[in-house]
């Protein structure tokens, strides 16, 4: 085959595929957790989380992005305390909706050294190149929102008080404003790091969703690393669900030592090192590639 035939046949791949790179880079995904990691623990109602808000806004604005930082206060099992959802958006070429979520909060009372590096660090890293991504790539069909979530982590129980904060005002906010209806997706990411990558869907997620989002793994070949996994959780899709929005929980919960162990969760073992730029690359094309068949379907 000569040069020629070989440029045409790269300039006829799909995107991800064959000759054409990925916009998305991995590389830039964890430069973006550690710097998200480097805050030290981010806990709801802490300084750490305040800080972590405040980064994240001004890393969405610097994308471009219209920003907000909605403060709210809730009552919690330690009294009422204050969150920071950090929103962004993304104006698109109709009034249809795609939301992109990761919650940035850690654990509490794990350690003054916690950094949660997969969760929540990996997922916020690899959300904030998918949007530098999406910027440089826009206008979509769809417009995107932006949530970059506080108050995920309960601190005893989850409960109506307890937990789900951030995404529970967010998926409350879309519903009040009617815009339930114009919700293509909501695709929540929440610890996709890990460098063993094996993402378990809960059940509790929307079917054409998932459909979509191993559909998007096939195309790439890396279908494998998808599966549903062996129940419901409760994670910051379940709000959505509940609002009547179709939604999808992008999670690798199989995070330790040994395949099923999940001993690095919620211990001071979820560092940096745990992490890998390939699984966040695999992650992120597979989530853009879900993303740019969304934009064709009804």
């Amino acid at each position: 085959m000569n040069v020629v035939k070989i440029l045409l046949l790269c300039g006829a791949v799909l995107a991800f595929s064959g000759c054409k790179k990925s916009p998305f880079d991995g590389a830039k995904a964890m430069a973006e957790t550690e710097s998200l990691v480097k805050i030290g623990p981010r806990e709801a109602g802490g300084g750490g989380a305040r800080r972590a808000s405040v980064l994240l806004e001004g890393k969405l604005k610097a994308l471009g992005l219209k920003t907000t930082i909605d403060t709210f206060s809730e009552e919690t099992p330690n009294g009422k305390m204050h969150f920071n959802n950090v929103l962004g958006r993304l104006p698109g070429k109709s009034n249809q909706l795609i939301v992109l979520v990761s919650h940035f909060d850690t654990k509490s009372g794990i350690s003054k050294d916690f950094s949660g590096a997969n969760d929540s660090g990996s997922s916020s890293g690899v959300l904030l190149e998918l949007v530098r991504v999406l910027k440089e790539r826009a206008p979509f069909e769809t417009e995107f929102l932006i949530a970059c979530l506080d108050g995920e982590e309960c601190r005893t129980q989850y409960g109506p008080h307890d937990g789900l904060h951030g995404s529970r005002r967010l998926a409350q906010q879309i519903y009040e404003a009617g815009g339930a209806k114009l919700v293509k997706a909501v695709i929540v990411l929440d610890m996709v790091g890990d460098k063993n990558l094996n993402i378990s869907v809960p059940r509790n997620s929307s079917k054409e969703l998932v459909k979509e989002l191993f559909f998007a793994a096939h195309e790439l070949k890396v279908r494998s690393q998808f599966a549903i996994g062996p129940g419901s959780i409760l994670d910051d899709h379940v709000p959505f669900l509940i609002a009547g929005m179709p939604v999808v929980d992008v999670i690798d919960f199989d995070y330790g030592s040994a395949p099923g162990s999940n001993n690095y969760w919620h211990t001071t073992n979820d560092t940096l090192d745990k992490l890998s730029v390939k699984s966040m690359q695999t992650v992120g094309d597979v989530v853009l590639r879900m993303i740019e068949n969304l934009q064709t379907t009804n």
